[in-house]
């Protein structure tokens, strides 16, 4: 049976740090939506530049089989114990153990790092051989000028002119290459720092490989012992998946031989295989026993929290997202390669109580299984622990003590502490308002949706322990202009009962508002003026001329400098005049 390693285009660039899973996991919901394919997301967002990522497009190629994988190792040769630390398998602090460990018992390195489960004896069989190869100046896609090639950065003719020159001079290629002017010095260390992140993702999917039920099958010989019938002309092989079945299936005749290899199958599927005899008439006999191989494709696993490479405290969420073809059916987590915690459902999480531990660095691990016995083991996430009792410190940069302020205001908080800030909560007058895990830690305030008036303003910081800190208070006043809605309103309005002239005397005309009324009329008509009508006043008038005598009513109004116009208020009045006659004498 041949063994394949599944290595994503993603996994890949993990491995060999050209990003963060934090970057991976936003370019898998970004592709969810554009449908491109991942390298144009990682190029468009600026993780990686286009260029560089043609090469680990090539290593994906040789990441089909374990022979492959190994054979393009490249690079100065380096000791296990260095490869093991270069690929994050193991930390430094425990390569000194392990090292520390040699010193006493006399056994070889590798030994001691099995003895200690940090390598399996598979693992270690395959990192030697991948040691083994770094010695060879074999063309691979690894090599310092075929990266270079590979980007774009010389031309092939140029790489070969600089080999042959390497023959006579025996220099590195790199050295080489620049004496011939083909590149810069800049341009071969950035070469190899590119080797380096490749090598990284190699060693990665060996060591992967090399687990147990991480390689997937593609295909298995079959053996049978002949029949011991008379007249077997030949021999049948039939298989089947779980959606199909061994009777409807079309088989493969074999003629007399009593072994073959069954190719082409797919590893995320589970096989059942059977053997018939027939003889020269074409007659078959039943089924042999079946033999069944299960999927054995592995799920998929990552720390998605804590980050590498930080500091923590206190209690600490590891948080591990497993995924699988069929189900994943436990998730194991490790610290410092010992088995913490088993979780068997959704959300993944171990609660890690490092209240107890000494500081200094740990590493974690997360392991996944699903019902076949399939294993996919997360990457190294290495954290340093830290007893914090200290809390943050924090402080209001913006806005100033005892500032004005209207519209929309930035608050602004400036946070510290001695391991990392979590995050940072604002409030006004003790009412939350927002919070911030991300430096600068700043919120936008849109006072008009408060009274105008003082307002407190504090913020808050918490650190990965729980320690929190409350900055001083800083005193705002809130003045945003207010639109005035508000009409006056008619307080009193009075005209004599009775009158002989048109123009009537006016007593008691009084209006009141919100913030002033600044103008005021009479009318006979009950239908409200406009504000910019002609016939305002700003003062009550003492007198109203009427139209004609007779009962009439006035209609008293009164506006504000918003424009707003009052209900009227009304009264009557009977105007009678007396008509003067002349005689002739």
């Amino acid at each position: 049976m041949r063994q394949l390693i599944k290595r994503r285009i993603g996994q890949i660039l993990l491995d060999g740090k050209f990003m963060s899973n934090r970057e991976l996991d936003k370019a898998l919901d970004e592709q969810k939506h554009t449908k491109e394919l991942l390298g144009q997301v990682l190029v468009r967002m600026g993780v990686v530049k286009e260029r560089d990522f043609k090469v680990p497009l090539i290593v994906q190629q040789h990441l089909s089989h374990i022979d492959d994988a190994v054979k393009i190792a490249a690079g100065e040769r380096e000791l296990l114990g260095v490869l093991l630390v270069h690929s994050g398998v193991i930390s430094k602090e425990q390569l000194d153990r392990a090292i520390a460990e040699q010193k006493i018992s006399g056994e070889k390195i590798g030994e001691v790092f099995v003895r200690l489960d940090m390598l399996k004896e598979r693992q270690l069989t395959a990192l030697l051989d991948f040691q083994q190869k770094q010695r060879e100046t074999t063309p691979g896609p690894l090599r310092l000028g075929e990266l270079l090639v590979a980007t774009g950065h010389i031309s092939r003719k140029q790489l070969d002119a600089a080999i042959l020159k390497q023959t006579q001079t025996h220099k590195k290629i790199g050295e080489v290459l620049v004496d011939e002017g083909y590149v810069r010095p800049s341009l071969v260390k950035y070469g190899i720092c590119l080797q380096r992140m490749l090598v990284s993702s190699v060693l990665a999917g060996v060591l992967s490989l090399s687990l147990g039920g991480t390689g997937s099958a593609s295909s298995v010989v079959l053996q049978w012992n002949p029949s011991t019938g008379t007249g077997v002309a030949g021999y049948k092989v039939y298989d089947s998946t779980a959606t199909t079945t061994l009777q409807g299936s079309v088989p493969i005749d074999v003629k007399l031989v009593t072994t073959t290899t069954v190719s082409g199958l797919d590893p995320t599927k589970s096989y059942s295989f059977a053997v018939t005899a027939y003889d020269a008439s074409g007659a078959e006999s039943g089924f042999s026993n079946i033999v069944s191989i299960p999927e054995q494709s592995p799920p998929v696993v990552s720390i998605a929290s804590p980050a590498n490479a930080i500091n923590v405290g206190g209690t600490v969420s590891i948080s591990v997202n497993a995924t699988d073809n069929v189900g994943v059916s436990k998730v194991e987590f490790y610290v410092n390669g010992v088995l913490k915690a088993t979780d068997t459902a959704t959300p993944y999480v171990y609660s890690w109580d490092t209240t107890t531990l000494a500081p200094g660095a740990y590493t974690l691990l997360a392991r996944a299984y699903d019902a076949a016995g399939n294993v996919g083991q997360s990457a190294i996430t290495t954290v340093t622990v830290v007893n914090d009792v200290t809390p943050p410190t924090v402080a209001l940069t913006s806005p100033v003590n005892n500032a004005i302020v209207s519209g929309t205001v930035t608050i602004n908080s400036s946070a510290s502490d001695n391991v990392g800030v979590s995050k940072v909560e604002f409030y006004a007058n003790g009412v939350f308002l927002y919070a911030s895990n991300v430096s600068p830690y700043s919120y936008s305030w849109n006072t008009t949706g408060v009274a105008n008036g003082n307002y407190t303003i504090t913020s808050k910081a918490y650190d990965n322990a729980g320690n929190s800190q409350l900055s001083s208070p800083v005193a705002v006043t809130v003045n945003n202009v207010v639109a005035d809605v508000t009409a006056p309103t008619l307080s009193s309005f009075a005209l004599p009962a009775t009158a002989t002239s048109l123009t009537v005397p006016v007593s008691g005309l009084t209006a009141s508002d919100n913030i002033a009324v600044t103008g005021y009329m009479i009318t006979e008509s009950a239908t409200k003026p406009a504000a910019g009508a002609a016939g305002w006043s700003s003062s009550p008038p003492a007198s109203f001329t009427f139209s004609s005598a007779g009962a009439k009513t006035a209609y008293a109004w009164a506006k504000d400098a918003a424009g707003n116009v009052s209900s009227s208020r009304s009264t009557t009045v009977t105007i009678t005049t007396t008509v003067v006659k002349r005689h002739r004498h």
